[in-house]
């Protein structure tokens, strides 16, 4: 058995092509190599700079690469993948990886599946947290859908998670570097962000 991401398609009303909506463009993204077992899927939001202070790029998902000369990560294991840049009155600026310790593709497929739940929610808040109207769900995510069957699946990959950061497998690399994330100072400093809300109290819970 590889992966194989066909079967949830379904839950998005378009893949791999961009919805603009104001200074905002959203993609869900799906790439697949069958033959190698190379996939991804994940959310990406860019907002159009204007040059103000206010500026966010954000890229949210799970899949396996190639290997590559990678210190921060081992590309070629699956893994949880967050990549947020905010300029602000302060930039902040990270790319977060969660690696697992598990190469069962029946495995793994729980987790992309809650992982399309997680999606629905980081959606929901960033519209919420934009001042963006509701309905705009609907044209990125068959919610509802992804909701009913689907969410059994979150609390798996939620453990997986936590079981990554028990681990020692929550990776963190910013400008200055790359660390370990092993405390709760950190663990807050880069996964407590209003964009990333919905994750961060769902790991938290189960954490601290």
């Amino acid at each position: 058995m590889t992966v194989d991401l066909s079967e949830l398609e379904q839950y998005f009303p378009e893949i791999n092509k961009p919805f603009i909506h104001n200074e905002y463009t959203f993609a869900i993204k799906f790439s697949q190599n069958k033959e190698k077992n190379i996939y991804s899927i994940n959310l990406r939001i860019n907002q159009k700079d204007t040059k103000e202070n206010h500026l966010i790029k954000f890229r949210f998902g799970i899949g396996k690469d190639k290997p590559t000369n990678s210190k921060v990560h081992d590309t070629d294991k699956p893994h949880f993948e967050i990549s947020l840049y905010k300029r602000e009155k302060s930039s902040f600026s990270a790319d977060i990886y969660f690696t697992f310790d598990t190469s069962d593709d029946e495995e793994i497929m729980g987790y992309i599946k809650g992982t399309i739940v997680i999606i629905k929610d980081i959606l929901d808040n960033f519209l919420f947290n934009y001042g963006l109207k509701k309905e705009l769900l609907q044209e990125l995510i068959y919610a509802d859908v992804v909701t009913e069957e689907l969410a059994e699946y979150k609390p798996i990959v939620i453990a997986a998670l936590v079981h990554c950061y028990n681990k020692h497998e929550l990776i963190v690399r910013t400008p200055k570097g790359t660390q370990v994330i092993k405390s709760k100072h950190n663990f807050d400093k880069y996964l407590n962000k209003k964009d990333l809300k919905p994750l961060y109290l769902s790991l938290k819970d189960k954490i601290f």
